[in-house]
């Protein structure tokens, strides 16, 4: 495979090598002042760039800057768009201050210089000119990264065994400001909120007395009391909102209101003062479990229902997610099973009152939603406009890879051809040629770009035959999508989430007027009413169009 320098002096040839500069800062500390570090290394990059004028270098006006990301990972705006900008050629090489700006990570950073090295672009460091043209150069190179993955590593340990001990000593570790304490930035401790505190000592008592997370936060609402407020170091406002039952459940479990902290799930005594005596907090704890306010009954709900709409419900009255839920009915003591079912997220934050729909049968839901499914078969509309949209796509990118793969085997051809007049005047040569060392080293980069292409081209005649296998017929489609229901059924829980999430993109749930909206991508939606609604679906459903 060409290396980075003999890609660029392939480059200087014609006297026109376009380079982007991407710089990077892990934190985002100081990015408001005058100038920052990422302005160094822009200012260090562009000198760099305009000192290789001469050789026809220019720069590429786009910035690719990341202000407050790790190099430990590649999930980064601006780097994102550097790669999809190397892969439409916008460019020819990418200049950094360092490696280490590009990743600290041994394998992101062969990943990317790999997407480099595919689309034909060189990578540039201003302060480790390494001549990668060379086995030791690249080995040194190599080493740097790992130096920078390794020197990531020990920060982030020495962070850890840092939060370890100041939790040990009792010390805050961090977090979010919680309300009945404010935060010593002086002394790094928590301090009492005198006011807070009486809000606190009511919130417990109120959950002893009413046994209630709904009944509790109505409670301290109608009161005005709310959640912490605070404002951050940018001066943005933050906290401030409602209480509802999810943010109750956080605080009255939270140790630090008996005057300890966690750390890593491990509970130590804190150097702050208790605001809740321990029996009172032990008492609200038994409360909570007996209530099945926690993660056991979450974890056995998933295990034991699909909940093939996940994500996807939403309710028409109050305009909110719809999420999986369940309970134990019971009468007279006796329980009658588990019954699943999707709740209103309002109702699930406030209480049953948020919302006069409330909730829906999941098995109800998701049957209905499978049966419409089905009846996609039975609509020719539907059915060409699936048939037309798949043959529009597939008819879009076909041609261009097609065209790809017919450059791709003429440069190929050109190469050969020039391979073998090469070898033919190194066999003219005498054994003391001066040219046999330039002829040798030509040779060596042609192999290495046969290489690289055979592989290109591999890669372009899988996608040609996968976008050739998406040509499909109506036939075809109304065939399989009226045998939807036989087919489903085969298939495993986890297989039937992932269909459904394919062909489904929203249902919105009318529990007033008994109705369910479908909308389908990339399909027209379509609205049905129901017959009944008695706590869940009939069997017998009348669809009507838009």
């Amino acid at each position: 495979m060409p290396t980075d320098s003999a890609r660029v002096a392939g480059r200087e040839k014609e006297k026109q090598l376009v380079c982007a500069i991407y710089t990077r800062k892990s934190t985002d500390e100081n990015l408001n002042s005058g100038f920052t570090s990422l302005d160094s290394q822009r200012e260090y990059c562009q000198a760099f760039i305009k000192s290789r004028e001469g050789e026809g270098w220019r720069l590429y006006p786009e910035d690719y800057t990341d202000p407050g990301f790790s190099g430990g990972n590649i999930n980064r705006p601006a780097l994102r768009k550097l790669l999809s900008d190397a892969r439409q050629g916008k460019f020819q090489a990418v200049v950094c201050y360092k490696y280490d700006r590009l990743s600290r990570n041994t394998k992101d950073f062969l990943h990317i210089l790999d997407t480099f090295d595919r689309n034909g672009v060189a990578f540039v460091s201003v302060t480790q000119p390494i001549d990668t043209t060379s086995s030791v150069g690249r080995l040194m190179r190599s080493i740097l990264v790992d130096f920078s993955q390794f020197e990531r590593e020990m920060i982030s340990e020495r962070t850890r065994d840092k939060m370890a001990a100041m939790a040990r000593r009792g010390k805050r570790t961090g977090g979010s400001p919680i309300i009945g304490f404010d935060i010593d930035r002086d002394n790094k401790r928590l301090r009492i909120n005198p006011a807070e505190a009486d809000q606190v000592r009511e919130m417990f008592d109120s959950y002893q007395l009413t046994k209630s997370l709904s009944k509790t936060a109505k409670i301290l609402n109608e009161k005005g009391y709310c959640m912490k407020a605070w404002v951050t170091r940018k001066n943005q406002a933050r906290g401030g909102q409602k209480f509802n039952k999810a943010s109750l459940w956080y605080l009255l479990q939270n140790p630090l209101y008996i005057g300890k902290i966690t750390y890593r799930k491990e509970v130590m005594p804190g150097e702050h003062e208790a605001i809740i005596p321990e029996d009172l907090f032990q008492s609200v704890q038994k409360l909570l479990r007996g209530n099945g306010h926690g993660k056991v009954n979450k974890q056995v709900v998933e295990r034991t229902h699909a909940y093939l709409l996940r994500g996807l419900v939403e309710c028409a009255c109050c305009k909110t997610t719809m999420t999986p839920s369940s309970a134990l009915p019971r009468k007279k003591g006796k329980i009658y099973g588990r019954f699943y079912y999707y709740k209103c997220l309002s109702v699930v934050k406030m209480d049953k009152t948020a919302c006069q729909v409330r909730s829906v049968s999941a098995k109800s839901l998701e049957e209905f939603v499978v049966k419409r499914l089905e009846l996609l078969g039975e609509n020719k509309e539907v059915v060409e406009r699936i048939v037309r949209q798949s043959q529009e796509a597939t008819g879009q990118e076909l041609p261009l890879k097609r065209d790809e793969r017919k450059r791709l085997t003429a440069e190929m051809g050109k190469g050969e051809l020039e391979a073998r007049n090469l070898v033919g005047v190194l066999a003219s040569e005498g054994p003391q040629s001066t040219m046999r060392e330039f002829i040798s080293e030509r040779l060596t980069e042609f192999g290495a770009k046969r290489q690289e292409n055979q592989a290109r081209l591999a890669a372009l005649d899988s996608e040609i035959e996968r976008l050739e296998r998406r040509q499909i017929d109506a036939d075809v489609v109304r065939k399989n999508l009226g045998n939807f229901l036989k087919l489903f059924q085969k298939l495993t829980e986890k297989e039937r989430v992932e269909i459904v999430g394919l062909l489904v993109k929203r249902v919105v749930y009318d529990g007033e007027n008994s109705r369910v909206k479908i909308a389908l991508r990339p399909l027209p939606e379509a609205w049905g009413d129901l017959d009944h609604l008695d706590g869940g679906f009939y069997d017998r459903q009348r669809w009507l169009r838009d």
